[in-house]
């Protein structure tokens, strides 16, 4: 209590007692602020209020905006066109890193076709004197005179030799179907194709059989023809 009313320090007394004056004035001053606070929110009978929020900002009307506006506006993604559709439908696949290489294409050459029968030339060759029912032994050929390569053919269809007296037909390969052997080649051009064929120097009859007549002494004619060629002859002598 002493300390109180009679500091004790370096300096002199007045100066504690400036320093504690200053001190209780402040005090004084803040308690007389609180109560005037109180008393005047008492007397306006409203409670103290709390700081307002800041006011919202007023955002004028617009016109409604247009069909088109809102369509130029409006960020809904608008459908791909036909065009680019089908641009982005060609787009080229990427490449596969290994390309097949395709097989090569096995173009089939046309063969050689059928020798054209007016450019075929025939040969005939056989004794020209013999004696009565002596065979004869005739030499034929066939040359391609096509000048290219053909495929000839002898068939007993397209092919005769016939044996004549003047009128009197005497023997012919058509009165039998096996007197003549097929033939099918592939001719070169100026190439030959040779068979041979027997006579024996009878009559023929149209079953394969010989007649009884016997041919006499007399000049007779061989003739090969091949349907759409000239034919050849070859002239022969019986004696008896």
């Amino acid at each position: 209590m002493s300390s109180e009313l009679h500091p004790v320090g370096p300096e002199p007394p007045q100066t504690y007692w400036v320093r504690r004056t200053v001190v209780i004035v402040a005090a004084i001053l803040v308690l007389a602020v609180v109560v005037a606070l109180i008393v005047n929110g008492t007397s306006s009978g409203s409670a103290v209020q709390p700081t307002p929020p800041p006011p919202t900002p007023i955002v004028a009307e617009t016109a409604s905006p247009s069909p088109m506006s809102t369509e130029l506006r409006s960020p809904t993604a608008v459908a791909p066109s036909e065009s680019a559709t089908a641009k982005a439908s060609t787009k080229p696949k990427a490449k596969a890193s290994a390309k097949a290489s395709p097989s090569p294409k096995v173009t089939a050459k046309p063969g050689p076709l059928a020798c054209p029968p007016d450019e075929m030339r025939v040969t005939l060759n056989g004794k020209q004197h013999l004696k009565v029912k002596k065979p004869n032994v005739f030499q034929l050929s066939l040359i391609n005179g096509s000048g290219q390569t053909c495929i000839a053919s002898i068939t007993g269809k397209n092919f005769e030799l016939k044996i004549y007296s003047g009128t009197d037909r005497i023997w012919s390969t058509n009165d039998c179907s096996t007197a003549i052997k097929s033939i099918t080649k592939k001719l070169p051009a100026e190439r030959v194709v040779e068979w041979s064929l027997a006579w024996n120097g009878r009559r023929s009859r149209d079953d394969c059989k010989n007649r009884p007549e016997i041919p006499g002494a007399g000049t007779y004619f061989a003739t090969a023809q091949l349907d759409g060629a000239k034919p050849v002859q070859l002239r022969m002598i019986l004696r008896g």
